[in-house]
């Protein structure tokens, strides 16, 4: 696995930004993060050792601007240190704030926001941005998600009134890398991908080292809210971490689209008896558990699992597998690696 897995990277890294019963919950918030990425080390001008990254191929420097190929395709060129942003995208901001960047204007949120944020200028919802508070407030820099309802179709707005924006995506470490080198590129404070980045990536390269090549693991992803259960495949994040990490998502089926694989069906979970069964929540904790149950658990069927039986029916913490973990990339990592290979992890 380890051997094909930089391969993976890479191929993935160049598609970045184109366009109750039986079940226990864990704690996994005092474990430690990754990179994935292709790193070698070169002398700068002053003779110091700095690190280098694939990606420092894909994003071009000079001492005024950053250009970048969106998540649309195009080539896109940014100022360095602006200093009136506006970000429509919660996880964005934290990656912003990572990078020392400051802003002025959000988008409405109940978490997910750096505390040093928290006064920032309010412009609309997720959903429903503020077109005309963002207009007023004249920003140099709008970062967004342009496949995500109510933002992309903002795009042809900003460039009609020239205001610079980022349209990018990320959905796993080695996009979280990319976002990464560009923020920290734009607000010129590359030190600190060196700082979070390289350091969070060797942290979870040492984690991958650990796992026992000659194990599979395979794994039911389910992702669940107050209002129903749905399965999440390798192309989620948290999916996308157990891929890393050796795990065979049961879900998967060549001959079923995207769509019909996260059809919760407990025939097909009966079939396969996964030997862990992991679940990502949403919402209240206490409704979500009457809706396993509802959905699932009253299955006379459910309890005959290996995994049920053998206490591997888990419930993911919220802090490190909702949202995208992003700083704590490695401890969630090193979570679900515990949760994977026990007698390793200890």
């Amino acid at each position: 696995m380890k051997r094909i897995l930089m391969v993976l990277i890479l191929a993935m890294t160049l598609s970045v930004f184109t366009g109750c019963g039986g079940k226990k919950e864990v704690d996994t918030e005092k474990n430690d993060q990754t990179a994935l990425t292709e790193e070698t080390n070169e002398e700068n001008q002053d003779g110091k050792e700095v690190s280098k990254t694939y990606f420092d191929e894909k994003i071009k420097v000079t001492e005024e601007t950053v250009t970048f190929v969106d998540s649309r395709g195009e080539k896109i060129t940014i100022k360095k240190n602006p200093n009136r942003v506006i970000g429509l995208y919660a996880s964005y901001l934290d990656l912003w704030y990572e990078a020392g960047g400051e802003i002025v204007g959000r988008l409405k949120s109940s978490s997910n926001i750096p505390k040093a944020f928290e006064n920032a200028e309010e412009v609309g919802t997720m959903t429903q941005p503020n077109v005309e508070k963002i207009l007023e407030m004249e920003p140099d820099l709008v970062i967004l998600r342009q496949d995500m309802k109510g933002q992309g179709e903002l795009i042809p707005l900003f460039e009609n009134n020239n205001i610079p924006f980022i349209a990018i995506s990320y959905d796993n470490f080695r996009e979280y890398s990319y976002a990464m080198r560009l923020f920290t590129a734009i607000t010129d404070r590359e030190d600190l991908y060196q700082e979070k980045v390289i350091k969070i990536k060797d942290k979870i390269d040492s984690i991958l080292k650990e796992i026992p090549e000659e194990k599979e693991p395979s794994v039911l992803l389910m992702f669940a809210t107050a209002k129903g259960v749905s399965v999440k495949l390798e192309n989620s994040f948290v999916g996308d971490m157990l891929k890393d990490l050796g795990a065979k998502n049961i879900a998967y089926d060549a001959k079923l689209t995207d769509e019909e694989m996260q059809i919760f069906s407990m025939e097909k979970v009966l079939e396969r008896d996964p030997d862990f069964i992991l679940v990502q929540t949403m919402g209240d904790i206490e409704k979500i558990k009457d809706r396993l149950i509802k959905d699932v658990e009253e299955n006379p069927a459910w309890g005959s699992l290996r995994a049920v039986k053998e206490g591997r029916y888990i419930i993911l913490p919220k802090n490190l597998y909702l949202y995208k973990p992003n700083a704590k990339y490695a401890q969630a990592y090193e979570g679900l690696a515990k949760i994977l290979y026990p007698e390793v992890f200890k």
